[in-house]
């Protein structure tokens, strides 16, 4: 993975027991692999906002970074979501040499979906949007 901080929090999910217990390594940018089973965990980077000083860039911007779960029972979404919640939200730390911080959570929602191609009928989903302050070197 590359220097950023979702790669920070690629690794703290893909660490944390309490994720994986559910989803394995299954947590992927932008969209799952098609052979996949549920639940998997989707990720994309939304925005960036960098702030300027009248010297120049900063060097903390903040990142906004979605989350997409899905699973099969809307009961099992709905814990995959807690543990990431619990996981990221208030989150500092650091991975290959990238420091984040701080996460937070600045948004999340439920919802029903068909997935393209599926042979699955119904998916639930949950979506959790978190703001991530880190430092750019």
């Amino acid at each position: 993975m590359f220097r950023s901080p979702e790669s920070v929090l690629w690794n703290r999910l893909i660490s944390d027991a309490s994720v994986t217990q559910y989803v394995g390594h299954k947590i992927y940018p932008h969209i799952a692999q098609a052979s996949d089973e549920f639940p998997f965990i989707v990720w994309s980077r939304s925005n960036i906002s960098r702030e300027l000083a009248l010297s120049g860039p900063m060097g903390v911007p903040t990142v906004s970074i979605t989350y997409e779960i899905y699973a099969a029972t809307y009961f099992t979404v709905r814990k995959i979501a807690d543990a990431v919640r619990r996981s990221l939200d208030g989150y500092s730390g650091s991975f290959e040499n990238t420091k984040v911080s701080i996460a937070r959570l600045a948004g999340e929602s439920d919802d029903t979906v068909a997935l393209e191609g599926s042979e699955v009928p119904v998916a639930y989903s949950v979506t959790l949007d978190f703001e991530v302050l880190w430092q750019e070197i």
